[in-house]
C-alpha cells in the first residue's frame, strides 16, 4: 500500500553535495558554514542578527533565558507544539494561556488584552504569539498591545518561515519588525531543514550577544589568547557545520518551496469548496502570504474528525491533529488548573491536517481528495 505522509523533507543533489563538501573539509563544527548560514538568514529576512542553534526548542529556550523571564507572566496560545510553553516553564515563567480564533488557531487579540489587564501593571510580561500553520499572527497589533501594557514580544515562527504580512509595507515572518526576537525551527517537516536545528533572530545587539554566549556554555574567548571567561551559565546548543551547510543549501530554494505549498493549498481549497466536502467540513480561507506548513480542515461534527482520521490511515494517508490544547495535559493542569477556552476547544475538536509538502504530486493530491470524498460519503 502506498504511504502518503502529511509532510516530509525535500532533499536534492545540491543538498547532498553541500553536506559531502563539509565531510571532506577540516571542520565538522564551529567552522565557516555557520557564519555563512547566519548571514544568508539575515539577508533573506532583512534582520540584523540570526543566531543558529541545535533545534527550535533550543531557540525558544535561548530567547526566554536572554529575556530573563524567571517570574514573568507569559501570555501564549494553548494551540501549539509543547516546546513553546515547555521552555517558558523551564525558565520559571508564569504561563497564561490565551484563547484563539476557532478557525486559524491564532491568538485572539481581545482575549489577549483581557489577559494582560488581569496582571499587575508593574509585573514583567512577555507575549509569545505562534504563527500557526504558516500564517503570521497579527504582529503589528500585538506590538501595539505590548507597548500599551509594557510587555516584550517573541514570535514563534517555526511554522511560518517564508511567510509574509502587511503593515503599510510587506514584512517577513521572523524579521522582528514588530517583535523583540523570533524563533525558527529547521526540523525535517519545516519550510527548510537542517535535519534538526533552529535559529533566533533579533534586531537588538545586546540580546544577540547574550544568546550567543548562552548557546556556547556562557564562555567568551579572549582574542589572541587561550583564555576564556565564564560570563554566564550556558549550554551547548551549537549547530554543526553539516547542518549549517544543509540549511544554507535549502535556503536557496525556500521561495520555490513556499510557492509549491501555496499552489497545493489553493488547489485543495478550490476542490474542498464543492460537495461532498462542504456538507461536512470547511478549511481556513486561502492566505496568499502563508508559508503553508500545514493545511487544516475543520469538521462540522467533531466526532467525524476521528472517523476520517482512521479511514484515511487505512488507505495509507497520514494526517495529524495540530494541536491538542496544552492545558489538556496533566502537567499543565497542575500549573493552570482545569482551564477550558472556547476558541481553543472549537479549533481542536474538529481540526485535521492533511498532506502538504513540495514533493506532493498532483496525482497524490487527487488521491487524498478522492479518499477524503469517500470518507465524507460514509459520514
Amino acid at each position: 500500500m502506498k504511504r502518503t505522509p502529511y509532510s516530509r523533507q525535500t532533499i536534492d543533489e545540491s543538498d547532498i553535495q553541500a553536506v559531502e563538501q563539509v565531510l571532506r573539509s577540516d571542520f565538522l563544527s564551529q567552522g565557516p558554514h555557520i557564519s555563512a548560514f547566519e548571514q544568508a538568514l539575515q539577508n533573506y529576512l532583512n534582520v540584523k542578527h540570526a543566531i543558529v542553534c541545535s533545534s527550535g526548542t533550543a531557540a525558544l529556550h535561548l530567547s526566554y533565558l536572554a529575556l530573563e523571564l524567571n517570574g514573568a507572566f507569559a501570555f501564549t496560545t494553548p494551540i501549539t507544539f509543547a516546546a513553546t510553553a515547555n521552555m517558558l516553564q523551564a525558565v520559571g515563567a508564569h504561563i497564561r494561556f490565551v484563547d484563539v480564533d476557532p478557525i486559524t488557531g491564532i491568538l485572539n487579540l481581545e482575549a489577549l488584552e483581557n489577559a494582560l489587564k488581569d496582571v499587575p501593571a508593574s509585573a514583567k510580561k512577555i507575549i509569545m504569539p505562534v504563527s500557526l500553520q504558516g500564517i503570521p499572527a497579527d504582529l503589528p497589533a500585538i506590538r501595539a498591545l505590548a507597548q500599551k501594557y509594557t510587555a516584550r514580544v517573541v514570535e514563534d515562527a517555526a511554522h511560518s518561515f517564508g511567510a509574509e504580512y502587511q503593515d503599510g509595507q510587506t514584512y517577513k515572518s521572523a524579521s522582528c519588525a514588530h517583535t523583540d526576537c523570533a524563533t525558527l525551527s529547521f526540523h525535517p517537516l519545516k519550510t527548510i531543514t537542517c535535519g534538526e536545528g533552529g535559529a533566533v533572530t533579533t534586531n537588538h545587539d545586546a540580546l544577540a550577544q547574550t544568546i550567543r554566549l548562552l548557546l556556547n556554555h556562557g564562555l567568551q574567548a579572549q582574542a589572541g589568547t587561550y583564555v576564556r571567561k565564564q560570563i554566564c551559565w550556558g549550554y551547548n546548543y551549537r549547530l554543526s557545520e553539516l547542518q549549517a551547510a544543509l540549511g544554507n543549501s535549502q535556503l536557496k530554494r525556500i521561495d520555490a518551496f513556499v510557492a509549491k505549498r501555496r499552489a497545493i493549498a489553493r488547489y485543495y481549497e478550490q476542490r474542498l469548496s464543492q460537495k461532498p466536502y462542504t456538507s461536512h467540513l470547511t478549511c481556513v480561507p486561502f492566505h496568499e502570504t502563508s508559508a503553508y506548513h500545514l493545511f487544516v480542515l475543520h469538521f462540522h461534527n467533531p466526532s467525524a474528525r476521528d472517523v476520517v482520521y482512521r479511514q484515511l490511515k487505512e488507505k495509507g494517508i497520514e494526517t495529524g491533529v495540530h494541536y491538542v490544547p496544552l492545558y489538556h495535559f496533566d502537567l499543565y493542569r497542575k500549573c493552570v488548573g482545569n482551564l477550558s477556552l472556547p476558541g481553543a476547544e472549537a479549533y481542536y475538536k474538529g481540526c485535521l491536517s492533511i498532506p502538504i509538502y513540495p514533493q506532493l504530486s498532483q496525482s497524490d493530491q487527487d488521491f487524498v481528495l478522492e479518499q477524503l470524498a469517500a470518507c465524507c460519503q460514509t459520514l
